[in-house]
C-alpha cells in the first residue's frame, strides 16, 4: 500500500489528514458510526480490505450523488456526527480505497 503522499494536488488536498510520515492522522473506527449511516451493513471498527471496500463504494456513491445534486457542501454533513467538511469525507474515502487495495491473507484454503 502506497501511504506517502505524492507531489499531486489530487493528494495535496489530502495533506492535513496524513501526519509527518505520510500516514493517515485518524483510525477509520472514528468515522464507524457515520459510515454506518451511509453503508446497508454495519462496518466493524477494523475492517478488513473487503469490508473496505464494500464501505468505500457505499461512501463514493453518496459523495457523487451529493456532487451530482449540487448538494457536495459541509452542509450536507450536518446529519453525521464526526464528519465536519467535505475534504474530510474524501480523505476517508482515500483511506479506505487504499485499505481495500491491500492483500487479505487467503481464506479460501477454509
Amino acid at each position: 500500500m502506497r501511504n506517502q503522499a505524492d507531489s499531486s494536488n489530487f493528494e495535496k488536498r489530502y495533506e492535513s489528514f496524513r501526519d509527518d510520515g505520510g500516514e493517515w492522522s485518524f483510525e477509520i473506527q472514528e468515522y464507524q458510526a457515520d459510515l454506518n449511516l451511509i453503508t446497508p451493513s454495519d462496518v466493524p471498527a477494523t475492517p478488513t480490505p473487503k469490508e473496505a471496500y464494500r464501505a468505500v463504494v457505499f461512501l463514493e456513491g453518496f459523495i457523487q450523488k451529493k456532487k451530482s445534486t449540487g448538494d457536495w457542501s459541509d452542509s450536507a454533513l450536518d446529519n453525521f456526527n464526526r464528519f465536519e467538511s467535505t475534504i474530510e469525507v474524501e480523505a476517508v474515502a482515500k483511506a479506505l480505497r487504499e485499505l481495500s487495495n491491500q492483500n487479505e491473507p487467503n481464506s479460501n484454503n477454509m
